[in-house]
């Protein structure tokens, strides 16, 4: 009692002082229109090497930006990019922000339930400003109509990412361990066959198994469990890979082949503001001609600044009292070791209603590994890559052996990874208000490795003041715009 005492008077009062010092402002949508001159005099700096960060890099190194990559960390892609979902999914496309959420959320804060597939909320959250500040623009997309019009711009990116993404193999000679030839959505029963159904209702690229039988003709692998089979989703435009193996190659050719600088650990202390522009609108824009960094190394004759830094983007923005709705959530993972020369599933395979989302990548002569991956908790910036709770990635290896049990006999391996998560599950791409020279793009969540290349090659069109490609289904910049909260 007096904790649903203590959760309710906290959110009722930091509610109240949200509204008060927060009011609504207008959504204004707005482009770059400085990028008409010479590219390869333009300096952008990224903040942030994860996989949204470096694909950016290489659309606009590639476009003839001169490029600066600023890292927290030593190393590239060593925070949500190290090691998470192995799954590059279009046909994934339920947004976090949905219309069970409501529901869900007040059952997590008013249940004593240790059930663990459920949305678990860390006590300090209930005292953050900006938990409440993300939550109330999160649970004002969590409608049916929202829930419509994002699963719909997901779709549009994902499909362009997955275009994108064939392409740079084209160019590139990058390896990462890629084995799937689709994914396959499991379902036990008549119920929630019908809900992924409904779930993949924008997706032309899904085939609907009906009976046990034909999951296990697409999925062999899946003959010794067929008793608890009923049907399932099948989606070929799907597949996967190691992100981090990825993000490491993608650096070799952006230091190679393009020239771009990467400064390691070095953090953003400030960022110099140094003078204020009028737009063709006639609005007054800050221009940030530089950054300083944690061991006072001054950066400037910037042109772009371009954040990247998932889970960090919150703190850092606030730098510049700009309030940008993204919020750690951390999952789970486990990796399963094994001899190259096993049975493996040759697509991935999805048992939401477990949260499990389980990937085979391609076995070098040495081993193989399946990566498994699911869950959520709010645990804020707070052991952001710690495995606080083994508990919950132990659960997730056990769903997985009653799907694969022959996965049984071999090592396992416990992770942890937060994910940058915006208020409607859609990624912020572009140019933000108030500043004539400030780009984002952030806020993937669970679909950074799905949604990375689209992201980074519309962002590039924006910055560089290039049309929209024309692809199908369409593109549409203002529904990526970081200004539509």
């Amino acid at each position: 009692m007096i904790r649903r005492v203590i959760v309710v008077g906290s959110t009722i009062i930091s509610y109240g002082y949200y509204k008060l010092f927060t009011p609504e402002a207008p959504r204004k949508y707005i482009y770059s229109n400085r990028s008409k001159h010479d590219r390869s005099a333009t300096v952008s700096l990224i903040i942030g090497t994860g996989i949204i960060g470096l694909t950016s890099a290489y659309y606009l190194a590639k476009s003839g930006h001169k490029v600066i990559c600023i890292e927290k960390r030593e190393d590239v892609a060593l925070e949500t990019s190290y090691k998470n979902g192995s799954l590059i999914c279009p046909s994934l496309l339920t947004p976090w922000a949905n219309s069970n959420v409501p529901k869900k959320y007040l059952k997590s804060i008013f249940s004593f339930s240790s059930n663990t597939t459920s949305t678990k909320i860390w006590p300090s959250n209930y005292v953050s400003m900006r938990f409440y500040r993300w939550m109330y623009a999160y649970l004002k997309n969590c409608t049916t109509k929202a829930q419509a019009k994002n699963a719909k711009n997901l779709l549009a990116l994902s499909m362009y990412s997955r275009q994108c993404l064939d392409d740079i193999l084209n160019e590139t000679s990058i390896s990462f361990s890629r084995c799937s030839i689709g994914s396959l959505q499991l379902a036990e029963d008549s119920t929630i066959l019908e809900e992924i159904i409904e779930e993949s209702k924008f997706n032309e690229n899904i085939q609907i198994l009906s009976t046990s039988d034909e999951v296990i003709k697409h999925e062999p692998i899946l003959a010794a469990v067929k008793d608890r089979l009923h049907g399932g989703v099948f989606s070929s435009s799907d597949t996967n890979g190691n992100i981090y193996e990825f993000c490491c190659e993608l650096k070799k050719i952006l230091i190679e082949k393009y020239g771009v600088q990467f400064l390691f650990n070095q953090e953003i202390k400030s960022f110099i503001v140094d003078s204020t522009s009028e737009s063709i609108f006639g609005e007054q824009k800050s221009h940030i001609g530089g950054v300083t960094t944690n061991s006072n190394q001054v950066i400037h004759k910037i042109d772009n600044i371009i954040l990247t830094n998932g889970n960090y983007i919150m703190p850092l923005m606030e730098k510049l009292k700009v309030f940008i709705p993204v919020y750690p959530v951390k999952g789970y993972v486990v990796e399963i070791v094994t001899p190259p020369n096993i049975p493996f599933p040759s697509m991935n395979l999805v048992d939401d209603g477990n949260k499990l989302y389980i990937s085979a990548l391609k076995p070098n002569d040495k081993q193989g590994i399946v990566r498994v991956s699911g869950l959520a908790e709010f645990a804020g910036w707070k052991d952001i890559g710690v495995l606080s709770e083994p508990d919950r990635a132990q659960y997730l290896y056990e769903q997985t052996i009653k799907w694969l049990p022959h996965l049984e006999p071999y090592e396992k391996k416990f992770h942890s990874c937060s994910r940058p998560v915006s208020a409607d599950d859609v990624p912020l791409i572009g140019q933000y208000d108030h500043f004539d020279n400030l780009f984002v793009n952030c806020g993937h969540g669970s679909k950074g490795w799905t949604l990375a290349f689209g992201s980074a090659a519309l962002l590039e069109n924006i910055i560089n003041g290039k049309p929209t490609p024309k692809v199908v289904p369409a593109l549409d910049p203002d529904q990526y715009s970081p200004n539509r909260f």
